[in-house]
């Protein structure tokens, strides 16, 4: 339900003219939430409990990651003053709804905790920021 919601609040909220932009930031994202889950499993971090493909919650790499990915790169845009701001509360926001799902029984840590947690979403966010940098650089840009 929380990837329907953020895909729905994605396609009402961010401009129509604008999603041909987000669909760099939207692949990369999925991809590296993929690759990270990826990693974290093979590493045994953690596990997700419930469906899943080949140990890796696509719910979570597919339906929560793009769009959160999305909506940062599109209100950096929108608020350029408040860009650390919008960082900071989407690093700290997977990091509390990366424990909920812990405490609802989705995800179980092994060698993982809360800590490690968000410290690992400073630099998967720091990579989504870098890759649209490095997308608009070669200019693909909003207009």
């Amino acid at each position: 339900m929380v990837g329907i919601g953020l895909w729905l609040l994605f396609l009402l909220l961010v401009p129509r003219r604008e999603w041909r932009a987000l669909y760099p930031t939207l692949l990369f994202t999925a991809l590296l939430g993929t690759v990270a889950d990826l990693l974290g499993v093979t590493y045994r971090q953690w596990e997700y409990l419930g469906p899943t493909t080949g140990g890796l919650s696509l719910w979570s790499d597919l339906a929560i990651a793009p769009p959160q990915g999305g909506f940062a790169v599109y209100l950096q845009k929108k608020f350029p003053r408040w860009s650390w701001l919008n960082w900071l509360f989407w690093i700290t926001t997977n990091a509390c709804g990366e424990r909920l799902f812990v405490q609802w029984g989705l995800i179980r840590y092994h060698q993982w905790n809360s800590l490690k947690a968000t410290l690992f979403y400073f630099p998967f966010f720091a990579l989504i920021f870098l890759q649209e940098r490095w997308w608009r650089k070669g200019g693909k840009d909003f207009d």
